[in-house]
């Protein structure tokens, strides 16, 4: 039987045993082909999940070569992998609804949410400024689909997607205070998205703020206001998005919150 492989992209590493291992970027690489005109995909198991984010492929899971040879002489075809349905609501660990007393605090926090601010918590250690962080997600709106597959592809670039799932939940990154300006901003090697980036469409919390190093900081300024950070390298320059929610804290002997557009 003869198949027209040319209608088909095959992504994956393959092993010398046969095996297909899963790759990263496989959402932007099924994103750019469909651009392109092609519409069926082979892919590594682990990642059919991700590719099949993309409206109208038609994506194949494949663990094996001989799986893939299979299906494209038609002597055991695939099953097609259907697309996500994310209607129901995102199930987070923790929620805003167990901070207890902070009255002025969550009032703040939710018109800073609301509004699209930044925050500064001021408060003496262990006044739960942490606590209430980690918790803002859990009162953002849910993340539309195009939200959805835009944090889904940074993840799937920076090669951090859990079970080559996608992100349906608001990322919240918190970079220790010794990060260094590489990881937060992005680059390195591959270039690849620093934890800006990864915050996209969710919070980036910077625990201890004056414990970051001052390059760091001044490093974010421009990110911050314009949406995105550039990463210039040899190989070439890359544009990653950084909308994100500043939220960061500064020890002092009294508790307040200040808002920053």
């Amino acid at each position: 039987m003869n198949c027209d492989f040319s209608v088909y992209v095959f992504l994956g590493e393959l092993g010398l045993s046969g095996e297909i291992r899963p790759i990263t970027t496989v959402l932007p690489a099924v994103i750019g082909a469909k651009g392109s005109g092609v519409t069926k995909f082979i892919v590594p198991k682990e990642n059919e999940t991700e590719a099949a984010l993309v409206e109208g492929a038609e994506v194949y899971g494949a663990r094996s070569l001989v799986e893939v040879y299979n299906h494209l002489m038609g002597i055991k075809p695939l099953k097609r992998v259907l697309k996500t349905d994310f209607s129901n609501d995102t199930a987070f660990a923790v929620d805003f609804s167990e901070v207890k007393g902070q009255e002025q605090i969550k009032r703040g926090i939710e018109i800073a949410v609301a509004g699209g601010h930044n925050v500064l918590m001021v408060g003496s250690p262990g006044s739960g400024k942490s606590m209430i962080a980690k918790r803002i997600p859990t009162i953002m709106p849910k993340m539309t689909f195009d939200e959805i597959l835009e944090v889904t592809k940074i993840h799937s670039v920076a090669g951090v997607l859990k079970d080559g799932g996608a992100v349906t939940e608001r990322p919240f990154r918190s970079p220790h205070h010794s990060a260094s300006l590489v990881s937060l901003v992005g680059g390195g090697q591959k270039a690849k998205p620093g934890e800006i980036s990864l915050a996209h469409n969710g919070v980036l919390f910077l625990d201890e703020l004056p414990e970051y190093r001052k390059d760091v900081l001044e490093a974010l300024r421009q990110p911050l206001e314009d949406g995105y950070v550039s990463v210039s390298r040899a190989a070439g320059s890359y544009t990653y998005p950084a909308r994100v929610m500043l939220v960061a804290t500064h020890p002092a002997a009294t508790k307040t919150i200040r808002f920053a557009s």
